[in-house]
Parts: C-alpha cells; structure tokens; sequence
C-alpha cells in the first residue's frame, strides 16, 4: 500500500483590515503554549510511525506570527528523503474546506439552513431531473423527475447526484458532451 504525504495546515489568522499582511516564518514560542504543541508533535509522529502517512508539517500562525511549524517523516519514503518545512505538497480540494466553513458561518449566524433547497440560491436548479436510462451504443438517454430538490446539505456531504467528469465514469462523460458542457470535459482531459 503505497503511502502519501500528508499536508497538515493548522492556523488562527487575526485579519489585517490593510490589503497586506507579511506573515513572520520564524516561530516564535509563546509562554503557556509548549504542551499544546507537543500534542501536534505527539499525534503526527504516531501517523508517521505507524505508516499512516509518509509526513507531515504543520504550521501555526497567530497575529501574523509563525508559532509553531515543524514536519514529520519523509517527503519520499523510498529513498527515506526527511520532510523539510519549506517542503512543496499537492493540497487538492482544500477549497471544499474553506467553502463548508464559510457555509457553516452563514448557518450559524441563521442565514442559510442546511436543508434550504439548492434552487433557492441557485434558481437553475429548480425541478431536478436524474436519469432514467441509457443507450451504451448511442449514447441517448432519459431522465425522470428527482423525488426532492437538492440541498445545501446534499451539497456539503457530497451526496447531491452531480457527478464530475475527471472521477465520474464515461457515462457522465458522454452526457456532458451531449449538454455541451465543456468545463467538465477539459478538467477531466487534464487528469
């Protein structure tokens, strides 16, 4: 089983109403802090020995000050290459969680709830359709009125039923093609 490099990003920002903000990236060790820190050194040592992950590095900036940062592992397991701070990692989807949090602020501060039907935001959305067969050989189809519209729920915990060409399968490639939605099909010709 092969094992991947984990990226682990904990941070508190204290927002700068200025358009910039240098962050310092020497920790500086705050009184009262060092026992918290050694939980983070503690728990990503344990994935890296138990083989869970090949490494880790963690960052904790506060007020635009590094705090904490230090990794864990290796970068390659193969040739035992350590982790490095400065080390470069693919991230992918971190949007998902910037996004679910700022969906979760608007739920908390009651402006959205989590099972608002999607169309109320999004109009287009309105009276969903899912399909109902498919013809391999020519790729024709049908589709059927959805039971329930979709929520912002459905949306948080990946189970709305729209599926995306890069992960989906050539069925959904296929009726993309046929809707004439290029996006999905240039992102999946990148992977």
């Amino acid at each position: 089983m092969k094992k991947f490099s984990l990226f682990l990003f904990v941070f508190k920002l204290t927002l700068a109403t200025t358009a910039q903000k240098t962050i310092t990236l020497q920790p500086t060790v705050l009184p009262g802090v060092s026992e918290r820190f050694n939980r983070i050194d503690y728990l990503l040592q344990e994935y890296v020995d138990k083989q869970w992950i090949g490494g880790a590095t963690a960052i904790v900036v506060q007020n635009g000050k590094t705090i904490y940062h230090k990794s864990f592992g290796y970068k390659d397991i193969d040739t035992k290459t350590p982790v490095t701070n400065d080390a470069i990692y693919r991230i992918a989807s971190q949007t998902k969680a910037i996004t679910s949090t700022a969906i979760m602020i608007l739920y908390e501060e009651g402006k959205i709830l989590l099972d608002d039907p999607l169309s109320k935001y999004i109009p287009e959305y309105k009276n969903p359709k899912v399909l109902d067969t498919y013809n391999e050989k020519d790729t024709t189809y049908t589709t059927v009125p959805a039971k329930r519209e979709i929520t912002i729920r459905d949306l948080l915990t990946h189970t709305s039923g729209i599926g995306y060409a890069q992960i989906g399968n050539a069925r959904m490639n296929a009726i993309y093609y046929k809707a004439d939605v290029w996006e999905a099909l240039v992102w999946a010709k990148l992977f």
